[in-house]
């Protein structure tokens, strides 16, 4: 699947884990050590092992992360990793904007903001880093336009 493929009409609307529920759907879990990919290419992501397993879209999502008691604006990827031919399992792994901490075996709880894109194969990391950037500015917008960001931290 090429790159202009991966992109959906849904871009930007919220995921519902039941469209009654007014509050978005929340993956909480353990921060588990991964593969630390995202890590060479300048995206070092939280691999969650949630307590309880969502049936979400595979796909990109701008979420909010609550990590000791401080909320951060972060973009979540479910799904198989197609890029890295890791194979068919799925994972749930995490960009916190502007955070670079520890938090392996500590829980986290992530919020779905909003639905980003499907997840697909990049022909190269390149593009694949490209769209990560995209990824991120378009979270930061939608998420972060309206408030005061320091160090990843949403203020008022």
């Amino acid at each position: 699947m090429n790159r202009v493929n991966c992109l959906l009409t849904n871009k930007g609307k919220g995921v519902k884990l039941d469209m009654h529920l007014s509050r978005n759907a929340t993956i909480k879990g353990i921060v588990v050590r991964g593969k630390q990919l995202g890590r060479t290419i300048g995206f070092p992501t939280a691999n969650i092992a949630p307590y309880k397993l969502l049936n979400l879209q595979k796909g990109v999502y701008g979420v909010y992360v609550d990590c000791r008691g401080n909320r951060y604006i972060g973009v979540m990827n479910v799904g198989e990793r197609p890029s890295f031919d890791d194979g068919n399992h799925t994972t749930y792994e995490v960009h916190i904007l502007d955070f670079n901490e520890n938090i392996y075996e500590e829980e986290i709880a992530v919020e779905i903001a909003f639905y980003i894109r499907q997840e697909c194969k990049f022909s190269s990391v390149s593009d694949l880093i490209q769209q990560l950037k995209k990824d991120v500015h378009y979270t930061f917008t939608l998420l972060g336009g309206n408030t005061h960001i320091d160090r990843g931290r949403l203020h008022a």
